[in-house]
């Protein structure tokens, strides 16, 4: 996921806390022991020094810090990796990729920061694991050039409380009567846009149906809240049933004993991915490779999968049969799930997240 940022008025900003806190998608397993790291990395023959990568902070540092930097540094004599605090786009383009080599983003951003030429291309044969990750972990930009890999996938769709309402089937569920006041959904968000779309039958060229129904729904709606960690308080007061979420942090409140269970509806979902790329005037572009590299692999990714619910991006990974079933896992799961072509809704954003705006405002 995401995937806890803050949502703000521009969508590059909403990713801030998607914080996919992807603190957002911040989980809370069972604490496993670390990977004893391999010694195929070419520790003697390798770069040496400081790589600096932005992360989303709070348990997703942890548990980066205990599967890739720690085995990674032991991996590789020399080599020193330095966490630094999340870091948008405005801020990347305002000087600070100036002290960055890694940056860690949601897919959007991502492609935005990419074909802002913020990033610098990645090659196929630079990589050990690019081989064996999904196509949906490959980013690329308006020109067909890769910038960034995906190591977690998430999945945006409905949570619920099983006590209080019946499995939703549908996203139509949320303008059910008798979930009137009930439901909470993400402030102007393009997934839950995109889902309400879906849910409407209709297509990006024809943008009435989604503006009537979120006027419809608006009156309904308990909340739409600007932070991902919204909406654990609002279940445990009992002020909503349903929302629009993470399954990682259903996951997490559900592991925590609360009476929450999380949906893919119908219509699909969508696939909520991280991913890293290599800043530009990066002096350690080596390195910075190397270490993305590093995270997709399969120790790694199950580590992320059994303490945060994230679903892994390589193909080989092996999950137990319970484990499968709580994150976005295997080939038919991945594909089920809407991954937006971010090239071609980037354009529209300002105009959606206006009308968004003026129709959610009563």
């Amino acid at each position: 996921m995401a995937f806890a940022r803050l949502n703000k008025k521009s969508f590059s900003l909403i990713s801030l806390s998607l914080v996919l806190s992807i603190s957002v998608l911040a989980g809370c397993g069972k604490q496993e022991t670390a990977p004893t790291p391999s010694t195929d990395n070419g520790a003697a023959t390798g770069p040496t020094g400081k790589v600096v990568i932005t992360t989303f902070g709070g348990k997703y540092d942890e548990v980066f810090t205990k599967y890739v930097k720690e085995p990674f540094e032991t991996a590789n004599p020399g080599v020193t990796v330095v966490l630094a605090p999340y870091t948008g786009i405005a801020k990347l383009a305002q000087g600070a990729s100036n002290a960055i080599d890694v940056v860690s983003l949601d897919d959007f951003d991502i492609i935005e920061a990419a074909n802002k030429g913020m990033l610098a291309p990645l090659k196929k044969e630079e990589f050990e694991n690019w081989d064996k990750l999904y196509p949906q972990a490959i980013m690329s930009g308006q020109d067909g050039t890769t910038f960034g890999l995906v190591n977690v996938f998430g999945a945006w769709g409905i949570a619920y409380n099983p006590k209080e309402v019946a499995k939703p089937e549908s996203w139509n569920d949320f303008w059910k009567p008798e979930n009137k006041g009930k439901v909470a959904q993400m402030s102007q968000w393009i997934p839950d846009i995109l889902m309400t779309m879906k849910a409407k039958g209709t297509d990006q060229e024809k943008m009435d149906p989604v503006w009537e129904a979120y006027k419809a729904l608006t009156p309904s709606v308990k909340q739409y809240y600007t932070s991902f960690s919204a909406p654990e308080s609002l279940f445990s007061t009992g002020e909503i049933t349903m929302a629009s979420w993470f399954d990682g942090r259903a996951e997490s409140l559900k592991a925590a004993g609360k009476p929450i269970d999380f949906v893919i509806p119908k219509e699909g979902g969508v696939l909520i991915r991280s991913a890293m790329g290599v800043v530009k005037d990066s002096k350690q572009q080596e390195l910075a490779r190397k270490l993305i590299d590093y995270t997709m692999r399969p120790e790694v990714q199950v580590g992320f999968a059994k303490e945060m619910y994230y679903g892994p991006t390589n193909t080989t990974v092996e999950l137990d049969k319970d484990l499968q079933d709580k994150v976005v896992f295997g080939k038919e799961k991945v594909e089920s799930l809407i991954a937006p072509d971010w090239n071609q809704l980037l354009p529209k954003r300002e105009e959606w997240l206006t009308k968004w705006t003026e129709v959610t405002t009563q």
